[in-house]
């Protein structure tokens, strides 16, 4: 399979790209400053689908943006969301710029966790708090439904996703307990083969098991 291929310069994506980068290498306390991640833009719901087939990755119609390898990200051209997704309402330039620190995000989670068990809510909440895509919703009142996301990113009937609470979730463990502790637990995941596994580490890092009850205690105390 064939792609052309063209390098794109635009202001507004190149300063995305450089405060991301500065941002999250701050966050995850490391130093990417060599052989720095490549953003591809793809600009149809066929080239999604081709690009799926070759890199084996996911092209359901709300998909924006995802990491096929730790140092490429392919997202959709902002101006073509709103016709090649599901997203009908499009993204702002400062949604966008966020979907972009997101996508970023995840090759960081990736060189932390390495091949460890990783949850979809925990790939998903780290990426979600860490691009600050939670000042886009209204606020969470209580957690009710992202535990069901370890292997799925939406529901059977695709009427619930990892997205609404799993970021809330993370802002609460970094906030409440430390980002030297969250990110220690993530270090921690590259020994972690399971579900078993990663609550037992979870319960040992943060003394309260993950379920609702005692995720809601923590989280209004």
């Amino acid at each position: 399979m064939i792609f052309e291929l063209k390098q794109k310069k635009d202001k507004f994506l190149d300063k995305a790209y450089k405060d991301s980068m500065k941002e999250l290498n701050d966050f995850y306390g490391i130093n990417w400053t060599r052989n720095t991640p490549k953003i591809f833009i793809v600009n149809s719901r066929e080239d999604k689908a081709l690009l799926k087939e070759d890199m084996g990755n996911g092209s359901a119609d709300w998909t924006v943006g995802w990491t096929p390898t730790i140092d490429t990200v392919f997202v959709m051209n902002r101006l073509k969301i709103k016709t090649e997704t599901s997203h009908k309402k499009g993204y702002t330039k400062e949604q966008y710029k966020s979907l972009i620190k997101h996508e970023l995000s995840h090759l960081f989670f990736k060189i932390l966790v390495k091949g460890g068990f990783r949850p979809v809510w925990l790939w998903e909440g780290v990426a979600i708090y860490t691009s600050e895509q939670d000042r886009f919703k209204k606020r969470l009142e209580e957690f009710k439904q992202f535990l069901n996301f370890y292997d799925s990113h939406m529901s059977e009937d695709g009427k619930t996703s990892v997205y609404y609470e799993s970021g809330f979730f993370v802002e609460m463990l970094v906030e409440k307990f430390g980002k030297k502790k969250f990110l220690n637990f993530l270090k921690s995941l590259q020994k972690v083969k399971n579900r078993k596994e990663f609550d037992n580490l979870f319960f040992k890092t943060y003394k309260f098991k993950l379920n609702y009850k005692e995720i809601n205690k923590s989280y209004k105390n």
